[in-house]
């Protein structure tokens, strides 16, 4: 069983850092984590629970409420770097629970969602737009032998492990595992 809690951690007479935790043990027991802060210098000893909770969006919203209440990405007490301000989106690296938004329904696949994204980075409105020549920030520039040993090793990664499918549409994908009944391995048909 999980375990959700919203928590302080702090330096004693110092800053300190909200968040929000779930883990299969009891929170009294989970000593060690004192958040997932990227602040070097901030060194917490000590954790306060705030609350715990029966859902992860419930903590979510306790949450959002207390980084809104002491404006934790303003406030030089605290090292959050911003505020958490959604309830509604989480993530689940195992996809339990949320399988709507694995594979073929994952937002970035709907075409509608593809074709925005592609006209809101056409023409002038790209940030490389006209960066040619001696604009482009990499002119006059070379990739040193190990970068090129890099990118070297990494294609060659990347297309051992990949094969390339057609369907009978003459569609062509370069993936790791078939993508359906009816492809084949080949580029045509």
């Amino acid at each position: 069983m999980k375990h959700y809690y919203v928590y302080y951690s702090y330096e004693e007479y110092g800053r300190g850092y909200i968040g929000k935790r779930e883990c299969k043990c009891l929170p009294e027991e989970d000593i060690s984590y004192f958040g997932s802060f990227k602040d070097k210098t901030f060194l917490p000893t000590k954790k306060i629970i705030l609350e715990t909770f029966d859902t992860v969006e419930e903590a979510l919203k306790a949450e959002c409420a207390l980084h809104n209440f002491y404006e934790v990405d303003k406030n030089p007490h605290f090292t959050n770097r911003a505020k958490q301000t959604s309830t509604g989106f989480y993530f689940n690296r195992k996809g339990q629970k949320y399988p709507k938004i694995l594979g073929d329904n994952h937002p970035s696949k709907r075409e509608e969602l593809r074709k925005n994204l592609s006209e809101k980075r056409k023409g002038d409105k790209n940030p490389m737009f006209g960066m040619t020549g001696e604009k482009n920030p990499f002119f006059g520039r070379k990739h040193t032998e190990e970068s090129k040993i890099k990118i070297g090793l990494l294609s060659k990664e990347r297309n051992s492990k990949n094969k390339w499918w057609v369907n009978i549409d003459g569609i062509n994908k370069f993936q790791k595992e078939c993508p359906g009944k009816n492809w084949k391995r080949g580029r045509v048909l």
